[in-house]
Order: structure tokens, then sequence, then C-alpha cells
């Protein structure tokens, strides 16, 4: 994961090659991502304005399924984002 400047949201980069996870597995890892991050780290307050690359990973031909690559990348996007340290965001408001 890498943060993006405020207000660009979330984009998701599939930068897979040579096939170690099969096409039809790439929309769950992003649904996953999705909604980890609609229930984030802190305080359960959502992620916001990052960009998540698929790089690498693996699937076995039996045990592999839609659900198994959406926890899967969910659960890894929960540890990416304890180890970088984030930060909430309070809202500002001028008050007159």
């Amino acid at each position: 994961i890498s943060p993006l400047p405020r207000g660009e949201g979330f984009v998701f980069e599939d930068k897979i090659v040579g096939g170690v996870v099969p096409r039809q597995y790439i929309p769950a890892v992003e649904k996953g991502v999705l909604e980890a991050m609609e229930e984030g780290n802190l305080a359960k307050y959502p992620v916001v304005d990052i960009k998540v690359s698929l790089y690498d990973g693996s699937y076995h031909t039996v045990d592999s399924s839609e659900m198994a690559f959406k926890i899967a990348a969910s659960m890894a996007l929960r540890g990416a984002i304890d180890q970088a340290d984030p930060v909430l965001l309070e809202p500002i408001m001028d008050v007159e």
C-alpha cells in the first residue's frame, strides 16, 4: 500500500505477471481490500486515499475460491495498515 494525495480516493493496481493468481480472482482481491477499507484499523474509521498494488500471490486448484481471496486480501490490508503507522484524520471546521 502507499498513500495518495488527500482527496484522490482509492487506486487498485494489478501487477500480477505469469498467472501466479488467476485473473478470475483479481476482482475478489479488490473487493476484499475495499471492504477492509470501509472498516479501518483505527477506531473502525474508513481508510482513505491509498493505492494498493497486487504483485504476488498463489493459489490452489482445489482450495482456492473467490471468498478465500477476498478474506486474504482483507487480512493483508489490515496487516499492512498496522505496519504503516496510520494516522487518524479528524475533521476541521471554521466556526463563527
